[in-house]
C-alpha cells in the first residue's frame, strides 16, 4: 500500500511540475511534424547569427544568391552537436556554410538541417 501511495504522489508532483513549464514541454518537437522530409534542399550562405543553447542550436544563414534570403536553421542540441563534431567554435558569424536539410511545411524560410559544411568540413547532424 505504501508503494502505491508513493507512486500516486510522484505522478501528481510530475503533472503539477510540468504545468509550470508548458512552453518548454510544447516547444520540443520532431522534425517530421515541422519539416518536409520528402523535399530536401541545399542552401549556401553566410552565418549572420548563432544561438548555441538548448534545446536546439539555431543559426541564421543569409543566402549568397541574388535574393539574399535569411534562413533560420534548426540544428541538434549542443550536446548532440559536439558528439557529432560540430563545436561552438566552428559556427562563427561571418563563416560561409552549406546546409542540406528539410524546409518548413509552412513555407517560411526555416529549415531542419541534416548536414552542414563549414570550411570544407561536413558534419551529419540529423
Amino acid at each position: 500500500m505504501i508503494a502505491r501511495s508513493k507512486l500516486f504522489w510522484v505522478a501528481i508532483i510530475t503533472v503539477v511540475a510540468s504545468l509550470g513549464f508548458p512552453g518548454q514541454v510544447a516547444a520540443h518537437h520532431g522534425y517530421y511534424t515541422n519539416y518536409d522530409m520528402g523535399n530536401p534542399r541545399t542552401i549556401t550562405g553566410v552565418i549572420k547569427a548563432v544561438r548555441y543553447t538548448s534545446p536546439h542550436i539555431r543559426i541564421q544563414l543569409q543566402t549568397t544568391g541574388r535574393s539574399k534570403q535569411v534562413w533560420k536553421i534548426d540544428l541538434p542540441s549542443p550536446t548532440q552537436a559536439q558528439w557529432q563534431g560540430l563545436s561552438q567554435s566552428v559556427l562563427k558569424v561571418g563563416s560561409t556554410a552549406t546546409v542540406v536539410g528539410w524546409p518548413a511545411y509552412n513555407r517560411s524560410n526555416e529549415m531542419g538541417a541534416s548536414q552542414i559544411t563549414i570550411g570544407g568540413k561536413t558534419v551529419l547532424v540529423n
